[in-house]
């Protein structure tokens, strides 16, 4: 007999309240490891709220969201503190750079938050820059990049932590090109590699390719699909 999987992320029954507006409206989701889920829907409908509340940067919430087996409302400020330093990697869509320094300076920056220890941390932002294809643009200032090389810096941020548990990424592809595309899906496969949930906001249809489940939202109520082919078996019935 096969063990059951524990998921690495489950919410049950998510809401989230800003001033009177129902942000996140009962959201019902799990991410096993090694596999990708994709939250998808239109502007507005809470995708970004909801990928924060999962992510633990947002604690006000009601539902319950449960990490490992752990349910959030039994960890500490310091034990979510440490989550974000060593299980849980946010990639999120404002992306949260610093113009004025360099991909390599916010790199360190990064992996100093993070607590990597001091004689990995060169050969890590190394891999990552290489991984981001940033490595020839890992001195100019990220003020002069353009959008897509932005993102990848984000990208590379967020590869730095060392086999993260759960990745989060709102929106990495949106408005770019197929360059950054295939660097995303090429972190995305290598996560999965190492048994990491991943959870993708997006648009994009080529990371929703890459999910084997998704969770679409809408601004009136959330619908939950356990699968794609589920979903294209619901349309065709349409």
């Amino acid at each position: 007999m096969t063990t059951p999987t524990t998921p690495v992320l489950k919410a049950t029954g998510l809401h989230r309240h800003f001033e009177g507006v129902h942000a996140v409206a009962g959201v019902d989701l799990e991410v096993a490891p090694g596999q990708t889920v994709a939250i998808i829907g239109p502007n507005g409908s809470g995708k970004t709220t909801t990928a924060w509340c999962l992510g633990l940067h947002d604690l006000d919430f009601t539902g319950t969201v449960t990490i490992d087996g752990r349910p959030s409302s039994r960890m500490s400020p310091r034990d979510i503190r440490l989550a974000h330093r060593t299980t849980i990697a946010l990639q999120p869509q404002d992306l949260l750079l610093e113009d004025s320094w360099t991909p390599i300076a916010t790199l360190r920056h990064a992996a100093w938050a993070l607590g990597l220890p001091r004689r990995q941390r060169a050969a890590r932002i190394a891999d990552a820059l290489g991984a981001a294809r940033l490595t020839p643009l890992s001195r100019t200032r990220t003020g002069l990049l353009s959008g897509g090389e932005r993102m990848r810096v984000a990208l590379a941020r967020t590869l730095l932590m060392e086999r993260p548990r759960l990745v989060i990424l709102d929106e990495p592809t949106a408005g770019a090109d197929e360059e950054l595309a295939t660097v995303v899906i090429g972190a995305m496969d290598a996560w999965a590699r190492t048994s990491a949930a991943i959870l993708v906001v997006t648009h994009d249809p080529r990371l929703v390719e890459r999910a084997e489940n998704q969770v679409e939202l809408s601004t009136g109520e959330q619908v939950h699909v356990n699968s794609l082919h589920e979903h294209e078996a619901i349309e065709n019935l349409d």
